[in-house]
Order: C-alpha cells, then structure tokens, then sequence
C-alpha cells in the first residue's frame, strides 16, 4: 500500500522509515487487529513487533510486543496483556531477556497494583504491592519456604517486618537502608536489621 490515507479494511502498509503495519486500518489510520514490526537498526537481526489491538492508530486492548533481542545474550523481553494508548496498562506480564517474569498490574508503562515477581535465578519472589514500578509492600519469599512480609523501598525492604522461617518460626524488627560509604554510586546500598521481638516459636 503506496498510501493509507483514507482507506478502510486490511491491508499492509510501508512506511518511510522501513516500519510495516499488516492489519485493519479504519480512514486511514491502524484500528482494529494488526501486526506493526519497528525497521531493525545497525546490527539488529530480530526487529521489535507489537501484534494486537489498535485504536486510533495507538496500541490499546489486548496486545503482545516482543522487544529487540540483546545482542550478548540472544534474548528479547516480550509483554503480553492490556495496553492504554499505547502504554502497559491493566493487567499484563512481562518475560525479560534473562527469563525473569513479572504477572499483575501495570499503570502508564509501569508495574502498578498487586503484582508477582520471579527471579528466574535464584527463584526468589516479591509478591504484593507495586508503585511505579518498585514493589512497596508485600512479600519477598524463598525456595525454602522463608519470606519477608513488610515494606520495600527501591525493591529493598525498608522498616517494619516479620521474618517467616520454614519452621514456623517469626521474628519481628525494622530495616534501615544505609548508603555505602565505599560506593560513589548513590542507589548502591546495605541492609541494617533491628529486631524488635522476641522469636515467636510455631506451636
């Protein structure tokens, strides 16, 4: 299609900068189910494609976008879920090249709302809630079985909490985040822990 201005119906167009939209278009602009791949850049083999729902010409409703693969790694974040304007938006979950997942609510582009966390590393979790984009309240569980329930700040806990051990055990106390003297970089952090109870023994 030489120019979209104006149509209706499916089609499949290219753009000037080499971008490829192959979907419905309503007078001229994309809106309905479409398929949208970004031109590849430099030395970009795999190029971003967004697959989904349109409306007047933004991403919005149910959509998946598979991001550019990284170049060390061969992996690509992928989200499928809502979208609001062209923007991450109500429930959806993000796959991140290193196989990290994260399933809940999403706010203007960003984690918002209750929300589950899996590092695929280590296969810790954050359960609860997030806020543009950190988790600040909730649960930080391990493999074991033991978790964290408190406050987070910077995806770090932060104040008061119960520590839950795999034998039933609880102990209550407060995080304080300390910057390290020994690091310029100022986000760089230690964890100080003061309990404020005694151990509470699983009867």
């Amino acid at each position: 299609m030489n120019n979209s201005e104006g149509f209706s119906g499916k089609g499949l167009a290219t753009y000037k900068n080499a971008d490829t939209y192959d979907g419905y278009f309503k007078d001229g602009i994309r809106h309905g189910e479409g398929t949208y791949t970004y031109a590849a850049s430099g030395t970009e083999e795999v190029k971003d494609t967004y697959k989904g729902q349109w409306v007047n010409n933004v991403k919005h409703g149910i959509g998946k976008q598979k991001y550019t693969k990284n170049a060390a790694t061969g992996l690509a974040d992928e989200y499928y879920g809502n979208w609001e304007n062209g923007q991450r938006h109500g429930e959806g979950v993000m796959i991140y090249a290193n196989k990290d997942i994260f399933s809940g609510q999403w706010k203007l582009g960003k984690k918002d709302g209750e929300g589950t966390y899996i590092f695929q590393e280590t296969r810790m979790k954050y359960v609860g809630q997030f806020k543009a984009g950190q988790l600040v309240s909730g649960k930080w569980l391990y493999p074991n079985g033991t978790y964290f329930d408190g406050n987070f700040d910077n995806n770090q806990p932060k104040g008061h909490g119960k520590w839950h051990f795999e034998n039933g055990n609880v102990v209550e106390g407060d995080y304080q985040q300390i910057k390290r003297a020994d690091v310029e970089a100022e986000n760089v952090i230690k964890l100080s822990w003061k309990t404020t109870s005694d151990i509470t023994a699983k009867v």
